[in-house]
């Protein structure tokens, strides 16, 4: 028998993604999980452990939201992505709402196993929020329903990097090397060019991946191999840093089928820290990116539009530092967490009273 809960009992948030893992799913899920507790109760399941331990979480989290939805301590169930959607039928089944985070890639894997199990549990869920409108339309594109839909995208904090020297031509690449990013295409097709004009120039590289093999063997093919310095998975401390050293920051993301860029956290953060950024105009990078207000949008794959844009910033100085002055204002105005943490909020409470509502019809 469903117990349909009060308004007040406490909201669950489940994900097996959270800080200090590095990414916009773990930002999100701890952000999340903090802001809300400051207005609502708030009960935090995080998966500590890798993919091996994944399958333990799951039935672990299972048997806590069948407890404290059976109870009618449970008001409603936020799962941090499309992994985890079973546990929405066990909240619904005792009349509990669930929501579930969509990201991008989540709707667009490839792998067979990973379909069925999409096809199977990511469906009947009272909501779906989407990071970006490219993640949206990949989640209809799926079958998710699209009245149910809602776009929110991740915010962002101020950040302080006034006692750092922005450096004149030192490019930046953060994020994981994997193909969808483009950094070997980027060091193989874009900077050789402009290195050749430039002795000085360097590409700072944040991050590490499966691809950074091919990324050494394209510098090495164009002769940049001496440019490229690499820090590999830092902290956020070796990030911000490099935000606040940068000339500009780059995201050549190139299109991967089946790979989307849901949303690209990398362009807030190089705004809040008022790094120049130029990034592909693709996927959830264009929601990301106000053009020309906190980056500017670029052809993806597109080397000779690329190369201008470069060779354009780094000859104009007080261009580019006005660039980064500007994203900076727009992303403090428009991209902090307040508003996005102000929209789940209002999509939870609607949810619990409609449930609520239904009920007592």
């Amino acid at each position: 028998m469903s117990v349909v809960p009060e308004s007040g009992t406490a909201w669950w948030l489940v994900t097996r993604k959270a800080l200090p893992g590095i990414g916009g799913m773990e930002r999100l899920s701890s952000e999340l999980a903090t802001r809300l507790a400051r207005r609502h109760a708030v009960r935090t399941v995080a998966h500590a452990g890798g993919r091996i331990a994944l399958a333990k979480f799951l039935l672990d989290a299972a048997g806590q939201v069948k407890a404290a939805a059976s109870r009618g301590e449970m008001g409603l169930l936020h799962l941090g992505d499309s992994v985890l959607a079973p546990l929405a039928r066990i909240a619904r089944t005792h009349g509990v709402p669930a929501v579930v985070t969509i990201h991008g890639l989540d709707v667009t894997h490839p792998h067979p196993v990973y379909r069925a199990w999409r096809k199977r549990f990511l469906r009947d869920l009272d909501a779906y929020v989407c990071n970006s409108h490219a993640t949206r339309d990949a989640a209809i594109a799926a079958g998710v329903p699209a009245e149910r839909t809602h776009v929110i995208g991740i915010g962002i904090d101020p950040v302080d990097a006034t006692h750092i020297e922005r450096e004149d031509e030192r490019l930046l690449f953060v994020g994981r090397l994997i193909k969808r990013k483009g950094l070997a295409w980027f060091v193989r097709d874009v900077l050789p060019g402009v290195a050749a004009r430039r002795p000085a120039l360097k590409l700072a590289i944040v991050g590490a991946g499966p691809e950074r093999g091919a990324v050494e063997s394209a510098a090495r093919a164009g002769g940049v191999a001496d440019r490229l310095q690499w820090f590999g998975a830092a902290g956020e401390d070796v990030k911000a840093r490099e935000f606040a050293r940068a000339s500009i920051c780059v995201m050549p993301n190139v299109p991967v089928p089946g790979d989307l860029e849901g949303f690209g956290i990398v362009a807030l953060e190089a705004a809040a820290a008022g790094c120049p950024l130029l990034a592909a105009d693709l996927d959830g990078l264009r929601d990301a990116v106000v053009d020309g207000e906190t980056g500017h949008l670029l052809p993806p794959g597109d080397p000779a539009a690329w190369q201008a844009a470069l060779d354009q910033w780094l000859d104009d100085d007080a261009a580019r530092r006005a660039a980064g002055a500007r994203a900076t204002i727009a992303v403090h105005a428009h991209r902090g967490w307040t508003p996005v943490i102000d929209a789940y909020a209002a999509l939870f409470e609607s949810l619990v009273a409609e449930k609520r509502a239904s009920s007592q019809r």
